[in-house]
């Protein structure tokens, strides 16, 4: 049995500690623009858009963002 929190959990009490809340940028409206003219489209999900806003808050270093991101990821698809 995994007695570790998830990911998820870890992201939002760390959010939470900091008290730090995503909040969309004019730079992230358009990146937006961009993938979709660009024929992609990407969605994130509250969790990653939290990870994105305790890296720009300053709470985690960019190294800790790619390892929260991709420990995230390999958590949320591992549900399926």
């Amino acid at each position: 049995m995994n007695t570790q929190p998830s990911i998820r959990s870890y992201v939002i009490d760390l959010a939470d500690q900091f008290g730090i809340r995503y909040q969309a940028t004019p730079e992230d409206a358009l990146a937006d623009s961009a993938t979709r003219l660009a024929g992609d489209e990407v969605v994130t999900d509250e969790i990653e858009d939290l990870i994105v806003a305790l890296r720009r808050a300053g709470a985690i270093n960019g190294n800790e963002m790619v390892t929260l991101l991709g420990q995230y990821l390999d958590e949320k698809f591992s549900e399926r």
